[in-house]
């Protein structure tokens, strides 16, 4: 019998509908009480990690939009949460880095941030949470992979 396609059930729709909404769920947890976008969000967390970085390394670090994260960047500086400057390595990039204030408002999102993440993963058990980081991770592995690469190892990267 032949199989038919199935939007509900295609992996790539199932994995961007519960990534969208993940993603609502938790910027419910910053969105109201610190006024940042799930851009922001993203932006002040990565810089968090890495302090100097270029707004294209953010976009590429943080699969954001170039647009989606210039207008962030202009509203954090605005709001005194990060500031730009030339960077030492080549006086045509500009890096960014976060304020004390940008530091203590990630400080302050951080805890709640983990907290969502364990009252998310609640419904699972231990061995599926171990199970569910590695799948994630052999499926990013392979997803990043060329598609030359795929075709010589015949799909599998096992």
């Amino acid at each position: 019998m032949k199989k038919f396609f199935q939007l509900e059930g295609f992996l790539p729709y199932r994995f961007d509908r519960l990534a969208k909404h993940i993603s609502v769920s938790f910027a419910e947890v910053y969105r109201r009480r610190f006024n940042i976008t799930v851009p922001q969000w993203r932006i002040l967390a990565l810089l968090h990690e890495t302090p100097h970085l270029s707004s294209k390394a953010i976009a590429q670090q943080g699969n954001l939009d170039k647009v989606m994260v210039s207008r962030a960047v202009a509203d954090l500086e605005a709001r005194g949460l990060l500031k730009r400057y030339l960077s030492p390595d080549d006086a045509r990039v500009n890096e960014l880095c976060l304020t004390l204030e940008g530091a203590r408002l990630f400080e302050s999102i951080a805890p709640l941030a983990l907290r969502w993440e364990e009252d998310f993963l609640g419904v699972l058990e231990d061995g599926d949470r171990r199970d569910l980081a590695r799948i994630l991770q052999r499926l990013e592995e392979h997803a990043k992979m060329p598609a030359e690469m795929k075709a010589v190892m015949g799909g599998a990267t096992r």
